[in-house]
């Protein structure tokens, strides 16, 4: 897990809730990058119309689309600025006209180059395909924007895009020129999210962060300043980083991967009344998963409200509010709808108040072993069981002790 810079606070639940604003529809929102073609599954070409109808077919909630310009200001799906590496063809698209772009192959697909306006006479009435534009610099200049978002005007796609950048002035131009449009700034590979930085950008309503440079404590950093959060990966990206992704709490995620979110589980809710006490001294963490970061200490004894519990890599976790959770082997969980069962863990259990009888069951009828355990020592459990009033820890076989 990782350390927590100091500056940032315990959120409490209220706190995010009340700061985040859905962008993008509820849930955990899935934006297929340049389609679905890096996974294999289709060994299809990026940016082809087959490449976005599989993202499609897997569950894409957006479609994610490079921009280039060519020289006669024609908006051209593209990653790179030049030709090359897709059709053969060795072409600065700034510095070619439409005409010759327009004929260029896209791999082995059978489709060639597409401009933005085909993108949206070919997926015009089809209401599933909403799309997350990047643009960027064209010969140093911001030449993109206007044509841009003219196009989206004249088909009437203001509902269906969002705009993404890593060059923060276009997103601020993008905004002057339309002040409801929704925009994600993309940071690079080293960039760390911190809550200063995020105040820089009041117009931004999104952070598209890359995944290695990302944890929970700027999960919730951007989620307490009412923003969002969708890390990316490059492109040797596998997949399996997806429950990762989903338990440290983003909104969703920029993947080649569609399908294999959309066969994962989120956080499932507890019931209510549920809560979870403290065995021994443990860790809260923002975000769960292997990109949580440290908050602080749990003492042994106290007890939370639990609301959600998720399970990454075979570790449960709950949480206790505002994206904050604890590992399920730090304590017991008070499940109100469970009372009077065995639930079998391995835990570690301080003893707290004196020296604690060890007894044969927790039942009622229960008989003292005439052992007890010292005050302050650990002891590992096998076991708990919550009564409505007290836990009960299993300490071996047929040797059970109460927390209080």
């Amino acid at each position: 897990m990782r350390k927590l810079n100091t500056h940032y606070l315990l959120l409490t639940a209220s706190t995010v809730i009340a700061a985040l604003t859905l962008i993008f529809a509820g849930g955990f929102t899935v934006i297929g990058h340049r389609g679905e073609y890096f996974s294999n599954r289709y060994g299809t070409v990026e940016h082809t119309f087959r490449s976005y109808d599989n993202a499609l077919t897997d569950g894409a909630d957006w479609l994610e689309i490079d921009l280039e310009q060519s020289s006669d200001g024609v908006l051209v799906i593209s990653h790179d600025p030049t030709t090359n590496r897709l059709s053969g063809v060795n072409h600065v698209i700034s510095q070619t006209p439409w005409s010759t772009l327009s004929q260029l192959p896209l791999g082995n697909s059978g489709e060639k180059i597409h401009s933005l306006e085909e993108l949206f006479q070919h997926y015009r009435n089809d209401q599933r395909a909403k799309f997350v534009i990047e643009t960027r610099r064209v010969n140093g200049q911001l030449t993109q924007e206007r044509e841009l978002l003219q196009m989206v005007a004249k088909y009437g796609m203001q509902h269906r895009v969002y705009y993404e950048s890593f060059v923060a002035p276009s997103l601020q131009l993008i905004r002057e020129l339309d002040p409801s449009a929704k925009t994600m700034l993309l940071t690079n590979t080293k960039h760390i999210v911190t809550p200063e930085w995020i105040a820089q950008h009041p117009y931004i309503t999104s952070f598209g962060t890359y995944w290695d440079t990302l944890d929970g404590a700027g999960v919730n950093a951007i989620h307490a300043a009412g923003k969002q959060v969708y890390p990316w990966f490059n492109t040797s990206e596998t997949g399996d980083a997806a429950q990762d992704v989903i338990s440290l709490g983003t909104d969703g995620v920029i993947t080649n991967w569609t399908f294999k979110y959309r066969q994962l589980r989120g956080k499932e809710p507890l019931p209510k009344g549920t809560k979870f006490r403290v065995s021994d001294s443990t860790m809260l963490y923002a975000g769960a998963g292997a990109h949580a970061a440290n908050v602080r200490t749990l003492n042994a004894g106290s007890t939370w409200t639990a609301y959600n519990r998720i399970t990454d890599r075979g570790i449960t976790w709950y949480e206790l509010g505002g994206n904050q959770w604890v590992q399920a082997k730090g304590g017991a969980l008070l499940d109100p709808t469970r009372r009077n069962q065995v639930v079998h863990q391995n835990a570690i259990v301080k003893i707290l108040h004196g020296a604690a009888t060890i007894f044969n069951t927790p039942s009622a009828g229960r008989t003292s072993l005439d052992r007890r355990l010292a005050k302050d020592s650990r002891w590992r459990t096998f076991g708990y069981l919550y009564d409505g009033k007290d836990v009960w820890y299993q300490v071996g076989t047929g040797q059970w002790i109460s927390q209080h």
